[in-house]
């Protein structure tokens, strides 16, 4: 991102945090510059000043900001394996106590809020439970009061809610009326709705459970940790923290207050009391070490393009249809001394795991593993964008995850992480777009390009599916158009002209 641009985020952050009392300078910087851009394209701007003095003056144009930068991407029911784990590792702890509280921090519409009510209700529980559901906007959590969703996502709800270990029917928690079903008010009485803003509000009552699930991947790591803490002082003794499945808290401010239940879907128990001396010095510890460059989100930093001696460079690779089959001749021919990182985003299917790493490390070189947000991405290493993720890039070379809507009728999408990578390492990216039958990355690999940096494209004649390469092609002129056997060799040259080891 260009300096202005950077100058102008800033200027329109603090316009609405003095204006309105949203702080957003601690979310992430690859996805506040996502949603800003969104919100200048529906308003057809061209520069991100403009929006200003409407922010300012227009209480109606500022609400739509928050829409835009808001993320209710969601679903009931969403990761059947976590609410099985809830109910097999949760619940029983939850039946010991007469009368418990939870908090549903970053509810959005309400779908995962109504079915932790149905689960509770099921395991005889409900009726002990108050539910605190929070967002810091007002027009979701009116939506999520209402509890009315259209009949398409109740149908596709069904299905994780049995997967779920639902015992009955989903259809007997709601009432049909016209194309569209509202919740039962036996499931509403419990839950309490309630503005809060993790970024500036305080502690939230004595919780013996609290749910945040993919909010974390937004914030930066000072933010990650201030939520986190905001968690634990709110939380009981022995109390459960429920994170989303790319979330952890591995490197945070309070990693050593709690045990790990199910590493898998993220489950964590409270460990130490309010204020001890062991959580105190476990807080100071984590910090002194983030401080001084420790841990794995930490050290080894990989710098931006804009940095006054260009930086190390990055490799992102898109594909789809055939593109497992392709990255499986690509990537083993580039060498174990490898200058870049390597970014992948292949479209894969949601699923709770994905053997892809596995497959792809098998006669690679390089170490392959799934993104993890936050962490800093390093040269010799491929980072996989996980199934139902955009994979993002901050301007310090630290991975960020997103959940928001599909690009291109995908997530992850190629389009989401060519752009970043454009915005982050401009001259010093190089872009390589094979196999697939749609047109997504096309667009951002046109942004690598017009950033300076190196494209290839798979000539279309050689992929599996040529219609993403020809699109390609249709929208920027490629340095190279290569068959998948002839591209190593220039992706090795190109990366030691645009970023080898300094």
């Amino acid at each position: 991102m260009e300096k202005t641009e950077n100058l102008e985020l800033s200027l329109l952050l603090t316009a609405i945090e003095q204006r309105w009392g949203h702080e957003f300078s601690g979310y992430g910087q690859a996805f506040i510059k996502r949603r800003i851009r969104k919100a200048m394209s529906r308003h057809g701007l061209q520069h991100i000043s403009e929006l200003i003095p409407r922010v300012l003056h227009e209480t109606n144009f500022f609400q739509g900001i928050i829409q835009d930068i808001s993320i209710p991407v969601t679903e009931m029911f969403r990761d059947p394996h976590f609410w099985v784990a809830l109910r097999e590792q949760v619940f029983p702890l939850l039946r010991t106590w007469p009368y418990f509280k939870i908090w549903h921090a970053g509810c959005a519409t309400g779908n995962e809020v109504y079915s932790l009510a149905i689960l509770l209700e099921e395991a005889g529980l409900l009726q002990r439970a108050t539910i605190y559901a929070t967002d810091f906007n007002d027009v979701v959590l009116q939506k999520a009061r209402a509890g009315v969703f259209s009949l398409k996502e109740i149908q596709e709800a069904s299905a994780n809610y049995l997967k779920a270990g639902g015992q009955f029917s989903l259809n007997q928690y709601y009432h049909a009326h016209g194309d569209g079903a509202e919740m039962k008010s036996s499931l509403k009485k419990q839950i309490v709705w309630a503005n809060h803003n993790l970024t500036v509000d305080n502690v939230f009552g004595e919780m013996n459970l609290i749910l945040c699930r993919n909010v974390l991947i937004y914030f930066n790591q000072p933010l990650q940790n201030r939520a986190l803490e905001l968690f634990t002082d709110s939380l009981v003794t022995g109390g459960y923290l429920c994170l989303g499945n790319k979330e952890s808290l591995d490197f945070s401010s309070v990693s050593r207050s709690y045990l790990s239940i199910t590493p898998r879907e993220r489950i964590y128990r409270y460990q130490f009391s309010h204020g001890s001396e062991g959580q105190d010095a476990a807080k100071t510890s984590v910090a002194r070490g983030n401080q001084a460059g420790g841990g794995e989100n930490s050290g080894g930093a990989v710098t931006a393009s804009n940095d006054s001696d260009g930086g190390r460079g990055v490799l992102a690779i898109g594909c789809s249809l055939g593109g497992l089959q392709a990255l499986r001749i690509l990537l083993p021919g580039l060498p174990a001394d490898f200058p870049l990182p390597v970014l992948v985003t292949q479209h894969i299917a949601p699923s709770p795991s994905s053997a892809m790493a596995e497959v792809l490390q098998k006669n690679c070189a390089l170490t392959v593993r799934e993104a993890i947000s936050g962490e800093r991405i390093r040269p010799g290493n491929v980072y996989l964008a996980p199934a139902d993720y955009h994979l993002l890039l901050n301007d310090d070379g630290t991975l960020a995850l997103s959940s928001e809507e599909r690009d291109t009728y995908a997530r992850p999408s190629i389009n989401v992480m060519f752009e970043a990578v454009a915005d982050v390492y401009g001259t010093n990216a190089i872009g390589v777009l094979l196999t697939g039958a749609n047109s997504d990355g096309a667009q951002g690999l046109a942004m690598i390009k017009a950033a300076g940096g190196f494209v290839i494209v798979q000539d279309p004649d050689s992929a599996e599916a040529p219609a993403m390469p020809r699109a390609a092609l249709q929208a920027t002129k490629a340095d190279c158009v290569l068959p998948l056997e002839a591209m190593v060799r220039v992706i090795t040259t190109q990366s030691r002209l645009r970023g080898g080891p300094r």
